[in-house]
């Protein structure tokens, strides 16, 4: 629900209410994450997604019934299984194999526990919020009539990552947008104010115009922090990536050729840089960029495949499977 906070304030600000549908448990093979949601907005806008398509015609059945109602309901969807099997209740919907159940519940503007997480959320501040599992119920602690502990999904959204690139250039400028798409906090250096301006990057949550080393050392990094390198300027980026490196970012790359490459490590090794096999350099996966949309992507693609741990090779001709998120249950 929390990817989704933004929009739905802006609904909920209008006095209007939302249907959230959100994933809180899976079992084998399925095409999202739990935790990830759809939601229906007045005059039947769906926004965000469950399976990838496969569910959501029946979660939006669900969501009108739930929008009239108010009352919550917890969908299951599976595959195919036997009628004496004891989880008979599954659906056959996911043809990917896996199971998922699905909480769907109403959000008003006067729901102050969630409009307040969803406002922490958008604000990229870390938050969390339990919903319970109960038929009837929606709390955060609660307690079954049986006297049972209560199942309870606990959704968490931690600060909002930070993507710092160095170089007003114009790859800069597509680097800003996919990262910004990519739900990062976007700050650009560069020492030109003629090059970092708001037209240009309009995008970027901050625009600081200084000579990048001195800036680096004012900025929070931590290890969800990128650092991508784009200025190919040889007064600075070593430094740059020096200390991006000892300061632990998560993800520090920099842009050009393989020579600039290697004149850069002579500078690193004089420095003194540690975790030089860190350093993404040439910056990039290979796809064959030329445009600076395509070397946006291209970057933007090492980035997310450092952050997972993944390889960012191709999926065709690997084994096992696609998704290799861990199941879990509330």
């Amino acid at each position: 629900m929390f990817e989704l906070a933004p929009r739905l304030l802006a609904v909920l600000d209008t006095g209007a209410p939302v249907v959230v549908a959100t994933a809180v448990s899976m079992t084998g093979s399925a095409p999202s994450g739990v935790g990830t949601s759809m939601a229906v907005l007045p005059g039947g806008q769906v926004v965000g997604t469950i399976s990838g398509g496969c569910v959501e015609g029946s979660l939006f059945l669900t969501a009108e019934q739930v929008l009239e109602t108010g009352e919550p309901a917890l969908e299951r969807f599976g595959f195919d299984v036997a009628p004496d099997d004891p989880d008979s209740g599954w659906a056959p919907a996911l043809r990917c194999g896996g199971r998922v159940e699905v909480l769907v519940h109403r959000v008003t503007p006067d729901d102050h526990l969630l409009v307040g997480a969803l406002r922490d959320a958008a604000a990229g501040l870390p938050t969390s919020l339990a919903l319970s599992l109960h038929p009837g119920t929606l709390a955060a602690v609660v307690t079954a009539p049986d006297g049972c502990r209560d199942r309870v999904f606990v959704e968490r959204s931690d600060h909002r990552p930070r993507c710092i690139v160095v170089g007003a250039v114009e790859t800069a400028v597509a680097v800003t947008n996919a990262a910004a798409v990519l739900g990062y906090a976007v700050t650009v250096i560069d020492p030109r104010p003629v090059f970092l301006t708001d037209e240009r990057f309009p995008a970027a949550d901050e625009r600081i115009v200084g000579w990048p080393t001195r800036v680096l050392e004012g900025v929070h990094v931590d290890g969800t922090t990128a650092v991508v390198v784009l200025s190919h300027d040889d007064r600075f980026d070593a430094e740059v990536i020096d200390r991006a490196l000892r300061r632990g970012a998560g993800y520090v790359g920099a842009m050009g050729s393989r020579a600039t490459h290697d004149r850069r490590l002579a500078e690193l090794h004089a420095l003194g840089t540690p975790d030089l096999d860190r350093l993404r350099s040439p910056i990039g996966l290979d796809i064959g960029a030329r445009t600076p949309a395509e070397t946006a992507l291209s970057i933007m693609a090492e980035v997310v495949a450092v952050r997972t741990g993944s390889s960012g090779g191709a999926l065709t001709g690997g084994a096992g499977p696609i998704h290799r998120r861990a199941a879990r249950t509330p």
